[in-house]
């Protein structure tokens, strides 16, 4: 049984939503977050940057600094930029890209369900990251940006959520992507008890993106356990975390590719020789190789493309038949000296999202060499490794849609 309950959820005003919600802070460039700063007071990006303009400034990551993003926030409630909703719901939200749409169920998820294996995760965490995370967390007392779920699709809930989007939604409007989103307010005793029933019935949900954000979540909540001496319970706000639920018809999974610095001891030539080893190799020229098949790779040298097909046969075990666990074993770590993904400085993550023209922007720029494009994993590969208890290498995914920060925002202190 699956716990997802409702939560007081804070957002924005339907007049100024499109004002303050901000994408990943990532997602921008620096020039791009200082153009914002400067010129839009509600953007939430002013919570994630507190000093901006500043002349003195706390160490990155430190609590001072955390504690500023907090004074922030709660700013933000006292101008009224953002609202708490004063009864518990679900929130029905639609991101439309394009021609498609994307729409899931955001819902607090259990901390007892992730200790217990409820919640099926299949990506590898830092636990440094994790310990930051959690330190943010434990001051600034809000989960921003909610966790993405999966599962597989149950029409019982698909029909409540239908039935939500036939009225009008409490948020309407289009970010600076040109992206279009839309948010139903579901607080109704009933229509909420149906939702939550519905939920019960999965056997497990699926993190598909942000195992970090879970895994900290997940330790500042065993923290305060031992704060309290076991004197909590399983309504306190912290032992639940804000996610958002997509059946697996509702997410799109995109390879991440792979950009490598320096080719260690070898050249091209000396390269391609070993690569003869274990891949059939083909020059594609100018021709940009996106795979369109498990066990063929596109590698761009020298600004080059060529074809890598797989000689053996895959492995029966699921995390190692991975095109990514492929590169890492027989290119990455042999021929290329990258052992440890999460630490080697020489690579890095490009979302498919990008396409081959990102690869190739990469490497013309002078800052990587080689570029690798991978087919991605498939949705049965995805759950396979979750329900195994496996884990795949990071950077293996790259899920959407990407959801908003300040969007519905969950309190760790009020629910």
């Amino acid at each position: 049984m699956t716990q997802v309950r409702p939560f007081k959820g804070i957002h924005p005003h339907p007049h100024n939503a499109e004002k303050a919600v901000s994408r990943a802070y990532d997602s921008y460039s620096a020039k791009e977050v200082s153009a914002i700063l400067d010129n839009n007071p509600l953007s939430f990006l002013h919570v994630i940057k507190p000093e901006h303009g500043q002349a003195r400034k706390n160490p990155a990551n430190s609590p001072a600094l955390f504690a500023k993003s907090k004074q922030r926030f709660m700013e933000f409630l006292a101008k009224d930029i953002l609202t708490m909703d004063v009864r518990p719901a679900f929130y029905v939200y639609t991101q439309y890209i394009g021609q498609q749409s994307f729409t899931g169920i955001l819902g607090c998820a259990s901390v007892e369900d992730y200790d217990s294996g409820t919640v099926r995760i299949h990506e590898q965490t830092i636990a440094s990251r994790e310990q930051l995370l959690k330190e943010y967390l434990s001051v600034c007392d809000i989960n921003a940006e909610p966790v993405c779920f999966t599962y597989p699709r149950s029409d019982s809930i698909e029909q409540l959520t239908a039935m939500v989007r036939q009225h009008h939604p409490l948020l309407d409007f289009a970010t600076d992507n040109g992206q279009r989103h839309q948010l139903w307010q579901v607080n109704d005793p009933e229509l909420v008890a149906q939702f939550a029933e519905k939920f019960g019935l999965l056997p497990h949900i699926y993190i598909a993106d942000g195992h970090h954000r879970s895994a900290s979540s997940v330790l500042l909540a065993h923290d305060r356990w031992m704060t309290a001496g076991g004197n909590t319970g399983p309504d306190d706000p912290h032992n639940w975390f804000l996610g958002i639920f997509f059946p697996d018809d509702q997410l799109k999974i995109f390879e991440f590719n792979r950009v490598v610095k320096g080719m260690g001891k070898r050249d091209a030539t000396s390269l391609l020789q070993a690569l003869e080893a274990e891949f059939e190799v083909h020059l594609s020229g100018k021709h940009a190789v996106n795979p369109q098949q498990p066990g063929h790779f596109g590698m761009y040298l020298d600004r080059k493309w060529y074809r890598l097909v797989y000689r053996h046969q895959r492995s029966t075990e699921v995390v190692a038949s991975l095109d990514v666990s492929i590169l890492s074993d027989q290119i990455l770590h042999p021929l290329l000296g990258i052992s440890d993904l999460r630490s080697d400085g020489r690579i890095g993550f490009i979302p498919g999202t990008k396409g081959t023209d990102g690869l190739e922007a990469a490497v013309n720029s002078g800052k990587y060499d080689i570029a690798f494009s991978l087919y991605p994993v498939t949705g049965r590969q995805f759950y396979a490794i979750a329900d195994q208890g496996k884990t795949m290498p990071p950077k293996s995914t790259y899920v959407v849609p990407k959801l908003l920060n300040g969007l519905v925002i969950y309190s760790l202190s009020h629910g």
